[in-house]
């Protein structure tokens, strides 16, 4: 679901008239820049808007690009140098997608969850520490942001 009502319409009016579309998301950009991201990294994208999100990185020129639901083999595990999920409704509903899906990370890759659905801070914080809870490295101010940015370990800590 869009976060506003008229955005597919905006989108549309952009593609007919022949505006770039490139850079009309502007959580994407915000969270390829807080991940330093470039189209050489392998990124898997999760969450409900998953789906717009790789299409956008395929417009950039990111050719490595995978949508993630659940990490189910280990082919597909500690495969992404970054992992961003988008467009997640909830603290809880985040914490879950990066639950099932977090183990595609590589030691040392890049989580950025979009936050800006959570428009208090109690949610965002509730959602930083399930992060940190999961095992991954969060700053301790993560949760003023709109985005929270995490990384995998390089140990094998697990604790939930």
């Amino acid at each position: 679901m869009s976060p506003h009502p008229l955005r597919p319409l905006k989108q549309a009016a952009q593609f007919l008239l022949g505006v770039p579309t490139d850079g009309i998301n502007p959580a994407l950009d915000r969270m390829l820049e807080l991940a330093q991201a470039t189209p050489l990294c392998f990124v898997a994208v999760a969450g409900p808007g998953a789906g717009d999100a790789m299409c956008q990185l395929w417009r950039r020129g990111y050719q490595r690009v995978e949508a993630a639901r659940r990490a189910t083999c280990g082919a597909a595990d500690e495969r992404s140098d970054v992992l961003l999920v988008i467009d997640c409704a909830s603290a809880h509903d985040a914490r879950a997608v990066v639950a099932a899906t977090y183990t595609m990370l590589r030691p040392g890759g890049t989580l950025v969850v979009d936050a800006s659905a959570l428009l208090d801070e109690a949610p965002r914080r509730a959602l930083a520490e399930g992060l940190r809870e999961l095992g991954l490295d969060v700053q301790p101010q993560a949760h003023l942001g709109a985005e929270i940015l995490a990384t995998r370990p390089f140990s094998n800590r697990k604790a939930a």
